[in-house]
């Protein structure tokens, strides 16, 4: 099930979703983000690169937030996240420090753990980390439906 959104919104993680194959293909896990300022300029992408690096923490969200211009650093408070896959509650946690006013993901972190099989995870949803803190973020998704679990199906049996 998938919620609806915009045309701009889905350009934008239909960007996602490219980014997330490409990271495929470089054998990390399939995960890209799209960071978005409120007057519409992309601010930066990110990439998960965690197979590659050898740092857990490299998730595509922090990516993003990490390649932000220094001249750009204040556009980040008001803008809009859009994710392949749900943030995870360290992504989630760091979008709320950036400033972000917006979260749009493609993919359930649940559905991701339903055909991906991997290391322990959370079961804490993007959402409810958001709503533990003082912020006031709008998080939307799963916007993409299947399509969106696809790049994860492709995953090579470990």
């Amino acid at each position: 099930m998938s919620v609806p959104t915009s045309a701009a919104d889905r350009e934008h993680l239909a960007e996602a979703l490219r980014i997330a194959r490409e990271t495929l293909a470089d054998g990390n896990k399939p995960f890209g983000a799209v960071l978005v300022a409120a007057d519409g300029r992309v601010l930066a992408t990110g990439r998960n690169t965690a197979a590659q690096t050898g740092d857990p923490t490299s998730h595509a969200e922090l990516d993003a937030v990490r390649a932000v211009a220094p001249a750009d650093r204040g556009a980040v408070v008001g803008a809009t996240m859009f994710a392949s896959g749900e943030p995870c509650p360290m992504c989630a946690a760091a979008l709320v420090w950036s400033g972000v006013a917006r979260i749009v993901f493609g993919t359930a972190a649940a559905d991701i753990r339903a055909v991906t099989p991997g290391p322990p995870g959370f079961r804490l949803r993007c959402a409810e980390v958001v709503a533990s803190s003082d912020a006031t973020i709008e998080v939307v998704g799963p916007a993409l439906g299947d399509e969106g679990l696809q790049p994860f199906r492709e995953l090579p049996a470990r």
